[in-house]
């Protein structure tokens, strides 16, 4: 398995939006089918929203969101002014940080053959932005199970279905000690790249309406 990413990033963004630091991500794995062939049997769209950056320049975080889309509102609100009741979470678990970054994984979709490896992959994303930063997404967004999301340190936002992951946390899933190895134990098969670009363009399309 690997992982290629597509990022965009703007030195000095026109609009508020441009602050949403957009990511696309393909997970290639060994086909198998073609000894030396490899197939996209997984994608994720999630933005960054540099919390730091945002105020250090000066620019008001909920006009960032507000110019993305309601999801980024509903993460914003969450995040950044908790209820009392993720308030009493935070202190529960003991954090004291404040929030410098968010991720919020909107899109995802994954080949039934990559169901055993989700949460390495969810995992992964987290990895990618570690301190004070969360990472969010919603319940649905993959079908791995409460106790899958948990182990991989996913708590539930208020009695919504929003999730999030304080990243400055260890959870209880660590990729050093999974005994699987992606480029050794997983193959999958050819049509898994078909499915995985079928259901993509589909998502894409219901994002652009808005749904």
């Amino acid at each position: 398995m690997r992982i290629e990413l597509r990022s965009i990033f703007y030195p000095k963004p026109v609009d508020p939006n441009g602050y949403l630091r957009p990511h696309e991500l393909s997970v290639y794995c060994a086909s198998s089918e073609d000894k030396d062939g490899e197939v996209v049997a997984a994608r994720l769209a999630f933005d960054h929203l540099d919390v730091a950056r945002i105020e250090e320049e000066g620019v008001n975080v909920w006009e960032v969101c507000d110019a993305d889309s309601q999801g980024w509102l509903s993460v914003c609100s969450a995040m950044l002014e908790p209820t009392a009741k993720y308030a009493e979470y935070r202190k529960e678990i003991g954090i004291d940080h404040p929030v410098l970054g968010l991720v919020f994984i909107h899109r995802a979709v994954f080949h039934s053959s990559m169901r055993d490896w989700q949460g390495m992959i969810v995992d992964s994303v987290s990895r990618m932005f570690l301190g004070e930063t969360s990472t969010m997404m919603w319940r649905d967004t993959t079908d791995m199970t409460d106790r899958e999301l948990a182990s991989l340190g996913f708590r539930i936002v208020a009695d919504e279905d929003l999730l999030f992951r304080p990243n400055m946390m260890r959870s209880e899933y660590e990729p050093a000690n999974d005994d699987r190895d992606p480029n050794f134990d997983l193959k999958v098969p050819k049509e898994a790249g078909e499915y995985v670009q079928q259901q993509w363009d589909q998502l894409s399309e219901l994002d652009l309406d808005g749904i």
